[in-house]
Parts: C-alpha cells; structure tokens; sequence
C-alpha cells in the first residue's frame, strides 16, 4: 500500500493559515490534495494535522470534503506522522507538505518508481534540489519510518520527519533529478507575495485541475510579469527555526592545546611568521581557543596535534575539492612515485593532462604547469607583456604574491616603487571604472586580469563588456580561475557565464591538495611562452599531475559538484536564516556561491566587524568547526557534518544577541581578537 500523507497545519509564523488561503475558489489544502490524488502510484491520500485547537478547521474542512484525516502531537512532528502511516496502513510513505500547491503528480509518480527500482530505504527529489522548491516528494518505506521514529531523539529530529533518514548511515537512498536545474524556482507558499505567485499562476493555466510542470513554465516563460512574482526566500526555513528554538545559549567549553603551544614557541625560533602561508598563520584564529598546528585530514574532517577533531571549511584554502586524503586520488599520485616524479625530461602525463585540459576549459588551445597560483598569474601576466609589447597591468581581485600584484596591496614592503606604478586595480562590476582606467594610459595596457566571479555575481552583460574593453583598447583578457576553476563547474566560470578570455589561470582544486596549476589560453597567445622564460625544476613533477587527472576523472564521472552545491546551499541558508532568527542579519551575512561562500561580519555602525569575527569563529571552534571567513565546500561535507555545522550556528548566533547586546561584548573573548593580512577582495 502506497500512501502519500500531506502534512497540514494552520500554524505558520509568517503566514498563519495559509493552508486554508483560497486559490481561485479552492483552499490551498484541497488543491494539493487534487493533485496528489492524479498521481498513478499512489494508492491512498491522508492527511496528518495536529490535536491543537487551531487545526480543528483543518479537520473539519477534511471531514467534509472526505479527506482522510489523522491528528496527532503538535510538537513530535515525527510521532504524528508515524501515527499517520500505520493507521493508513502504509508499506510505503510519500511525504508532501500542504504548501504546495502547485505539487506535480508525474513528478510524485516518477520518485515512486525510482524508489521502487532501486530498492532502497529513502528516495526524494530533493537530495540535489533539481526541481523548483514546492514540487518536493519523499518516498520512504514504513519500516525506514518506524526505525527513525524509534531512534530519532533529539529534538530538531522528533519536529521534522525526515532528517533522520536522510542523514544516519544506515538508511540506503536514492534521488531523483530534473534535466535542467530549475532549483531557482519558488513555487512553495511561505510569505503573501509566494501566495500571489501561485494564484497568478493558476490564473493564467489553461486547466487548473490538470496543469502539469511543463505548463507552469510555459506560463512564467509567456508571463514574465508572473515569473517576476516569485520571492527569494530561504527554503525549509521552519528547519532553521526549530534549531534556533531549541539551542542553548552561552560559551561553549574551551579546548586545550598544549602541543600546539609548545610547537608554535618551537616554530618562533625558526620560522617567520611561524607558518608558509600568512592565512594559515595563528593571528587568522583567536588564541587560546584555536589550534596552531594541524595533525591529520580525512573526508571533511581534520584533527590538531592534541586530538581535537573539527569539520574542516578550509580545506587548505581551497585546494582539496574532494576532501583529504582522497584515496584514489592519493593511488593515483602514489603510482607515479613509485616510477619516479621529477624527471630530467618531460613525461607524457603532462601531454595527457593538457589534452584533458583543452577539452574542459574553453579558452584553453595550449597549457603550461606551474606549482601554485601565483606561478600561474604571473607566468599569463608575463606573457601578456611579451604578447602586446606594453607593459601595464589592469588587474581586479587577489592574484597571489607576486610583485606585479602584491604591490597594489597594503603588503607592498619590498615591492621597487617603479613596479607598482604599473599595475592598476579596478572595481568589480563597473565598466566604467575600468573604461576610466584604460583610457588614461591609452596604448599601454597589456593584459586586463580579473576574477570572473568570486562572492558577487556579475551584473549582465559585465563580463562580455569586460573583455569589448579590453580588446578595443589592444589589451588581453586573462580570466584568474585560480579559486572559480572547478569550484565553479569543470569549464571554469568561463564556462558558466559563456564568455571566454584570451588566457586563464587554474591552480587550487586542479589537485586535491597536490601542488599543481596552470596557464591555459589562445594558440596564437600561448606561443610566446616559447620566448618567456617560464621554468622552473618542479613545473613537471608528475606525481601532482597523476593526482589531477584522477581529480578530473572523479569530476567528471561522479556527482561530486552536485553534492558540494548542495550541501554549501544548506550551510548558507542556515547561516542567513539563523542570524535573522538572532535579530543578527544586518550584522552577519552569508553570500557567494555555495560551493564558495564568504561570511561578512560588520559591526553596530555597519563597519567591518573584526570583533563580531573573532567571537563567531571563537564558539566554532569550541564547537569543533575550522573555518576562516569562507565555506569552502568539499565532496565530502556530507549531511552529517552540515548538520553538526548548523547544530554550532543555531547556538553560535543565540549566544552572540546575548553578548553583542551588551556594553563591553569583547569581554567574552578567549584571547586577542583575529589580525586581518589585508582585504584581498572588496564585496
């Protein structure tokens, strides 16, 4: 018996009795019935409310419309609906929510059949959000539910159904996908505005009783005024605010880390800075709370020289895509070793690796290696210069150490005056700006070198007019793809966004943590590096090159991205919708990609908040998450680990209005607030 079982209530705290809202004559709650009823696969129809007064409508619009109705507790979600399925009689659930009224019964259908082909515990549509928001349907089997029902305990578990499925390694899933990705699409009923996007949509249907997917699109495609209706709000939000609901405020316990004292007062004493990379040093922590020294790496997890274990959103400032030590990519470089790794001539993995690299990466015709992304920028900036004969660089973004760079920063020390003043930053997304800056050294521009993307989208058409710019003024476009590479789909954000440089530079994820990186671009153009001098004794280390082509292979032929994208999006929404529930929104903010998200944390005056910073990072930490002021979303962050990483958020923000409240907040700070190197990107 295959029952699909709407959960319905009039509780709602943005938009209370929305279920019974009327949709051109019908309640919202009808509607969606209706709908599911046109599913083929589904036997029965019920519908679980709660025992509270404010669901008697519910029950009595059910019982005289001959709607199946059960009622059960009104705070363990899970026991209603378990309550539900056995006295429907379920072997198989289907779970929908009333707020969808615009619910697909194909779509019900085809996450049925997958369900019962694969033979598994669980299957949705929603694993990877595919489809719009409000056409979501989870099948589980009735055993998957009693066991969660069972088990389940804590309390964010016992308000929603399915959390626990969808999480515990002992259940087997599935998922459906969408052909296209229409995740952008809102088609759910949480605000008035979600409201009178559906109604406009049942308006304009031709046949409100059987509409299917396909005709909703068609009306927004013909109705652009109808599409404009859709809100952008947070999806799941009730999820968010029962974590916030039930977290406990206040510092959590402070972990101690007398190895890493003893080796960072080790490290004083011969090493500068005490670490290779100024974002990796201790200032970028609070001490006394933080580790100063990383022991192992598994997956999404890492573990200091004192035991302490932490999920990872560092992951090396970017580089391990997949997570640590990957172990077919880790074979893979392990192999090459074993036959040998910098050579006294070239070997044909680096032939096979740049042949792969011309067919992901549009612009690229040719290839050079490099060992991290500053080699890579500087080698296209160089080229660039032997290319056009000019010698100034229009530059937007971080592109390394370099002096052609580095000097345009507040770390300019040792940088010769004379190779600043070549050099030219402008600002993201205005044309203007860098038409401005082109035309005041007419003729004398080699190379306009940006970030195609980092944690702000580009306007329309930015891009596109980007590289106009730089070609009318006789300038080469080089797109720095060193963090948007890969992160960003297999193409690049060239890719992406359709538009395609003259050169680009990958580095970062190219090797999971292996140093390698690139310069891809134009035939014409990557010639001249017969003429440059870009070499250096590791530019062909093989073993990163064995490591990066299995890298690719395991992008390409599994669903790694799709996962990174989908579990980023969870912690970026959870980080946005708990520090509004905190009243924190103005001050602490989530943006960027998912895969790639920059937290900003500001001050009461709207300044940038170094304190607000320190102490967010602070409760992280003591609540074993690692993290700098980026999601830098691997393969392996897995629910698992996002959900301890919301579990943390929940209580990091309702401990933070507590404290930032008060007069003297920097009173609750474990040691010296985080020293920032210097803004390598204004957002």
């Amino acid at each position: 018996m295959i029952v699909a079982i709407i959960q319905a209530r009039m509780g709602s705290s943005r938009l209370p009795g929305k279920v019974l809202a009327d949709i051109h004559g019908e309640p919202m709650l009808v509607r969606v019935v209706a709908r599911v009823r046109q599913a083929k696969r589904v036997d029965k129809v019920a519908l679980a409310t709660s025992t509270a007064a404010s669901d008697d409508a519910v029950a009595k619009l059910c019982e005289a419309r001959g709607i199946l109705c059960m009622r059960g507790s009104e705070d363990d979600v899970l026991d209603r609906y378990h309550a539900a399925a056995r006295a429907a009689s379920a072997d198989i659930v289907v779970r929908i929510t009333a707020d969808c009224p615009l619910i697909d019964p194909d779509v019900i259908d085809r996450v049925i059949e997958t369900h019962l082909r694969q033979g598994v515990d669980y299957t949705s549509n929603v694993a990877r959000p595919t489809f719009p928001d409000g056409l979501d349907a989870e099948v589980f089997s009735f055993a998957a539910l009693t066991r969660a029902w069972t088990e389940a305990t804590s309390q964010s578990d016992r308000e929603h159904v399915t959390p626990f499925i969808r999480r515990d390694a002992g259940f087997s899933r599935a998922s459906l996908e969408h052909t296209a990705d229409l995740s952008s699409q809102r088609w759910t009923v949480d605000s008035q505005r979600d409201l009178d996007f559906v109604r406009a949509v049942y308006g304009a249907v031709k046949n409100r009783e059987t509409f299917m997917l396909a005709d909703v699109l068609s009306v927004l495609d013909q109705h652009p005024e109808i599409r404009s209706m859709q809100s952008a709000d947070i999806s799941n939000e009730g999820f968010y605010k029962g974590l916030f609901k039930h977290a406990r405020a206040g510092a959590a316990p402070k972990r101690e880390h007398p190895k890493s004292e003893a080796l960072l007062e080790r490290a004083r004493k011969v090493i500068p800075g005490c670490a290779q990379t100024f974002s990796k040093s201790y200032t970028q922590y609070v001490r006394g709370t933080a580790p100063m020294f990383l022991q192992r790496g598994k997956g999404c997890r890492v573990w200091d020289v004192d035991g302490h274990e932490y999920v990872d959103y560092v992951q090396g400032l970017l580089p391990n895509i997949l997570g640590y030590a990957h172990p077919e990519v880790n074979e893979a470089a392990i192999a090459q070793l074993a036959e040998g790794n910098s050579f006294s001539m070239p070997h044909p993995v680096e032939v096979e690796l740049a042949e792969r690299l011309t067919r992901l990466i549009p612009c690229a015709e040719m290839v050079r290696f490099g060992k991290n992304g500053s080699d890579a920028t500087a080698g296209a900036v160089r080229a660039a210069r032997a290319k056009t004969g000019r010698e100034r660089i229009a530059c937007s973004g971080y592109h390394g150490w370099q002096d052609w760079f580095i000097g345009t920063t507040t770390r300019n020390a040792g940088v010769p005056g004379a190779v600043r003043e070549l050099t030219h930053p402008f600002a993201y997304n205005d044309l203007d700006a860098l038409e401005k800056i082109l035309a005041t050294h007419a003729g004398e521009f080699a190379a306009v070198i940006m970030e195609p993307v980092n944690f702000t989208e580009p306007k329309p058409g930015y891009l596109q007019g980007v590289k106009e710019l730089a070609h009318k003024h006789g300038a080469l476009l080089v797109f720095d793809e060193i963090c948007s590479g890969f992160h960003f789909g297999l193409g690049g954000a060239q890719k992406k966004y359709g538009v395609t440089p003259d050169m680009a530079c990958f580095g970062k994820a190219m090797g999971n943590g292996f140093p390698i990186a690139c310069v891809v671009g134009r035939a014409d153009v990557m010639t001249v590096f017969d003429e440059i001098f870009f070499s250096f004794t590791f530019g062909g280390e093989v073993a990163s090159m064995a490591a990066s082509l299995k890298v690719l292979d395991i992008l390409e032929r599994t669903d790694a991205l799709t996962r990174m994208q989908t579990q980023g999006r969870r912690v970026q929404d959870g980080f946005n919708a708990l520090a509004k529930e905190a009243g924190l929104a103005a001050r602490f903010e989530c943006i960027g990609s998912p895969t790639w998200s920059l937290m900003r944390f500001k001050d009461k005056d709207g300044k940038d908040g170094l304190l607000e910073r320190s102490l967010f990072q602070q409760e992280a930490l003591k609540r074993g998450l690692l993290m700098l002021v980026t999601h830098n979303m691997c393969a392996a962050h897995d629910e698992a680990s996002t959900d301890q990483t919301l579990q943390a958020y929940a209580e990091i923000f309702k401990t933070l209005a507590g404290w930032l409240a008060e007069s003297s907040p920097d009173r609750f700070l474990d040691g010296p607030m985080i020293k920032p190197v210097f803004q390598a990107r204004k957002v």
